[in-house]
C-alpha cells in the first residue's frame, strides 16, 4: 500500500514537471539552397511557443564566411500550426549575399526567448539553438560572356552632362555623371564602368560613389561615376556609350542597358595654348587609386568568430577547473567523513545490531562497540550494568553465556535478540545521561541564544 502511494506521488510530480516545461523552439528556413555568386537568398527564423511572449527576442548576428549579410531584425508576430497544435510565433530574417563559389553551412545562432511554461503565468528565459543548414554557391554560368558578372533583379543606367553639347570647341571641358540604380543587390556588387582612352579627347575618370538604398523588404544600391573629357581636336565625334549587363535570378535571363548615343561637333579654337594648362590641372585633380583590401570577415570556428571561440574556450576551461576543484574538495570532505564514520561509535553499534547471534561473533561485536562508546563507563559491560543496577541486561548476558557454554548451541535466537534490544535501550540511556552531565557545566547566567 505504501509503495503504491509513493509511486502515485512520483507519477504526479513527473506529470506536473512535464506540464510546467517551456514548450518553445525555433525553425530555420532558406528560400533556396543553391545560388550563384552575388545571388541573394533569404534566411528566416521562426521562434514558436505554446503560450505567449513577455519580452522581445534576443539573438546573435549571423556570421557566414565569404558573404555579406543584411539583417531585417524587426520581428513579425503570427500564429502557426505545427503537427496540429497552435503556436504563437515571432519571425525575423536575414538576406545573405554570397560572393564566392563553394559549399557552405549556415551556422546555428543562439536565441533567448522570454515565455511562461505551459500551465503557468510566470515567464522564464529560454536559450534556443537554431539548426545549421547547408547551401551551395554555384560558379558563373558558362553562357555568360560579359566582362563583369553582376546579379540584380533590375538595373537602370542614366547619364547627365554638365553643359550643352551643341556648342563645343577645342579646349572645352565636359563632365559626364553616370548613375546605375540596381534592385535586389548591394551597391558593392555594381561593377565600375570602363573608361577607354580617346584619340580626340583626354579622358579623366573621377570618383565612384556608392549608396545603399535598401527598403524594408529588399536590398538596393546606387553607383555614381564621373568622367571628365578635355576636347583636344576639332571635328565630328561620337561620345563613348556606357553599358551595364546583369543576370536576373528570378527568370535566369541576361539583360543589358546602355546610355544614349551622343554625336558632337568640336569647333576650332585659335587659343590652343590653354590645352597644356588644362591638362596639367586635370591630371592634378585625378583621384589616387589605392589598393583596397577586401574584408572577408573573421575566421569562423563552429560558426562563430575565432576570437569569441577562444574567449569561450578559456571561460569554459576556467569553469571546468573550478568545478573539478570543488568536486575534489567535496570528495575529500566526504572521504574524511566516511573514515571518521568507520571509527565512530554509531558505525560499530550498527555492526553489533547486524551481527550474528552465534558465539563469539555477538560478544566480539558488542565489546568492539563498547570500547568506542564515548561516555564514562566501566571497563566491561557486565561491571557497568552492575554498577548502574541494570539487572535485566546482566541477566540477559548471563543467560546468553549459559546458552552458549551449557549446550554448545551456535546461537539462541530468543536470548540473542532480547540482548540486542536491551543493549540498544541501555545505549540510549547512557548517551542521554552523558549529555545531561555535560549541560550541568554550563554557567547559570548563560542563556540559549535564539534567532
Amino acid at each position: 500500500m505504501v509503495k503504491r502511494g509513493i509511486l502515485l506521488v512520483l507519477l504526479m510530480c513527473f506529470a506536473f514537471a512535464i506540464k510546467a516545461q517551456v514548450d518553445c523552439f525555433a525553425q530555420t528556413q532558406l528560400d533556396r539552397r543553391s545560388v550563384y555568386a552575388q545571388q541573394p537568398f533569404k534566411v528566416t527564423f521562426t521562434v514558436l511557443t505554446a503560450t505567449w511572449y513577455t519580452a522581445p527576442l534576443e539573438f546573435d548576428n549571423l556570421q557566414i564566411p565569404n558573404a555579406f549579410i543584411l539583417p531585417f531584425d524587426r520581428t513579425m508576430p503570427g500564429m502557426f500550426t505545427i503537427k496540429g497544435k497552435q503556436y504563437a510565433g515571432l519571425q525575423f530574417y536575414f538576406i545573405v549575399f554570397p560572393y564566392k563559389e563553394g559549399h557552405y553551412t549556415l551556422p546555428a545562432i543562439n536565441i533567448v526567448a522570454t515565455t511562461p511554461p505551459v500551465g503557468d503565468s510566470k515567464a522564464k528565459k529560454v536559450n534556443i539553438k537554431t539548426q545549421p543548414l547547408s547551401y551551395i554557391v554555384k560558379p558563373v554560368p558558362k553562357s555568360f560572356a560579359g566582362a563583369n558578372w553582376f546579379v540584380a533583379k533590375d538595373a537602370v543606367i542614366n547619364q547627365i552632362w554638365d553643359k550643352p553639347l551643341n556648342k563645343l570647341k577645342v579646349g572645352d571641358v565636359i563632365n559626364s555623371t553616370i548613375s546605375i540604380n540596381a534592385r535586389g543587390t548591394l551597391p558593392q556588387f555594381i561593377p565600375e564602368l570602363p573608361t577607354d582612352s580617346l584619340d580626340w579627347a583626354g579622358v579623366y575618370p573621377g570618383h565612384t560613389t556608392l549608396a545603399d538604398t535598401r527598403d524594408d523588404y529588399d536590398a538596393n544600391g546606387r553607383s555614381t561615376q564621373t568622367v571628365t573629357y578635355l576636347l583636344e581636336k576639332e571635328g565630328n565625334f561620337t561620345l563613348p556609350v556606357s553599358t551595364i549587363e546583369w543576370f536576373n535570378p528570378n527568370n535566369s535571363r541576361f539583360y543589358k542597358r546602355h546610355t544614349p548615343v551622343r554625336k558632337i561637333h568640336v569647333a576650332a579654337n585659335p587659343n590652343l595654348g590653354i590645352l597644356t594648362t588644362l591638362k596639367d590641372s586635370l591630371k592634378a585633380k585625378q583621384p589616387v587609386k589605392a589598393t583596397i583590401n577586401t574584408k572577408h570577415g573573421p575566421y569562423l570556428v563552429f560558426g562563430i568568430p575565432w576570437y569569441y571561440f577562444a574567449l569561450y574556450s578559456v571561460a569554459a576551461i576556467c569553469i571546468i577547473y573550478v568545478i573539478v576543484r570543488v568536486l575534489i574538495n567535496i570528495g575529500k570532505w566526504l572521504y574524511g567523513r566516511y573514515k571518521s564514520y568507520l571509527v565512530s561509535e554509531q558505525y560499530w553499534f550498527g555492526k553489533f545490531k547486524r551481527s550474528s547471534l552465534a558465539y563469539p561473533a555477538l560478544l566480539k561485536s558488542l565489546y568492539a562497540w563498547w570500547d568506542r562508546l564515548p561516555v564514562q563507563k566501566a571497563a566491561s559491560i557486565q561491571k557497568d550494568v552492575h554498577n548502574r543496577n541494570e539487572d535485566e541486561i546482566g541477566k540477559q548476558l548471563a543467560s546468553y553465556y549459559k546458552s552458549q557454554y551449557a549446550g554448545g548451541d551456535p546461537g539462541n535466537i530468543d536470548v540473542g535478540t532480547e540482548l540486542k534490544k536491551n543493549i540498544k535501550k541501555y545505549r540510549g540511556e547512557l548517551i542521554n545521561n552523558n549529555e545531561l552531565k555535560a549541560n550541568e557545566h554550563v554557567a547559570i547566567n548563560q542563556l540559549e541564544w535564539k534567532e
